[in-house]
């Protein structure tokens, strides 16, 4: 009996010892493709805060706070449910609220950027005609135009007193804002100073040109206004179909949360309808 326990002990005790030895050699092969991983989004975190939207915020920081959102959300979701699928589903929750809340702003910058970009165009215009140089002109942009246009400029100017060309400062300023129209701009500035002609002129025929592309891309986003509706619809139609699934046979949809099975559904499902609605938006954001 004793040399049976004792054999019985050894057991356990190698099982342990291979266990750690297993998760050792896991956090060693993982450690580093998630440092780079890391990196990576900070870097993508570090373009879009200090570069696209010129904030003093540290890439670590947001990195920082999407692990506490992961841990929070995994936790929050575990302790209601009880399901260990609800884990990943707020981890992955907790990876995607940063990123999202930081693209919206980008966009929602971006958008405000390219409403004021003819009224900024005009301004130019105006002082160029009035007697001012370019760059005297994209002063009056930086200290009376509306935020964000106004921040833009003044970091370019500002770019341009610490010596960087004029040029390579427009061309970092296209690139930084991400703007088709912001690019046409620069790039038929910098063609100007290199072949001359009348820059009221050429600034009139900007402005008309951004104009119209505005103008279809404000009609071509009316016409497929339905379709991503029909995008929305389709993200939140499983959900409703659950819940309505939920109240008159609560017993049967409770089997794909507690059973292998039905989490293997549920996360089938899922996986469908998020590849049918990025699917549909793709189809509907026609580029012009």
């Amino acid at each position: 009996m004793i040399l049976a326990a004792s054999d019985e002990g050894l057991r356990l005790l190698l099982g342990s010892i291979v266990i750690f030895l297993g998760t050792l050699a896991a956090v060693a092969l993982g450690a580093n493709p998630l440092l780079l991983a890391i990196r990576r989004r900070e870097r993508e975190y570090g373009k879009v805060l200090n570069r696209a939207l010129l904030l003093d915020i540290s890439p670590r920081m947001v990195t920082i706070i999407t692990a506490i959102c992961m841990v929070v959300l995994a936790a929050m979701l575990y302790s209601l449910t009880g399901w260990l699928l609800a884990v990943g589903v707020g981890l992955f929750l907790g990876v995607m609220v940063p990123w999202s809340f930081v693209r919206y702003l980008r966009r929602r910058r971006l958008r405000k950027l390219e409403e004021q970009l003819v009224s900024a165009i005009q301004t130019l215009a105006s002082g160029v005609r009035a007697g001012l140089n370019l760059v005297q002109a994209m002063q009056m942009i930086a200290r009376d135009a509306p935020r964000p246009i106004s921040q833009e400029f003044a970091h370019l100017l500002r770019e341009y007193e610490y010596g960087v060309p004029f040029d390579e400062a427009m061309a970092a300023a296209a690139q930084r804002i991400g703007s088709n129209d912001f690019q046409l701009l620069f790039a038929a500035l910098r063609t100007h100073r290199e072949r001359g002609g009348n820059l009221g002129e050429t600034l009139d025929r900007i402005a008309t040109s951004i104009r119209e592309i505005q103008r279809l891309e404000r009609q071509v986003e009316a016409l497929t206004a339905q379709g991503r509706a029909t995008a929305r619809w389709l993200g939140a139609m499983p959900i409703a179909v659950l819940a309505i699934a939920y109240l008159f046979m609560g017993d049967d949809v409770k089997l794909l949360f507690t059973t292998p099975t039905g989490n293997w559904v549920l996360v089938t499902v899922v996986f469908l309808n998020l590849l049918g609605w990025l699917w549909i938006r793709k189809i509907m954001a026609v580029d012009i």
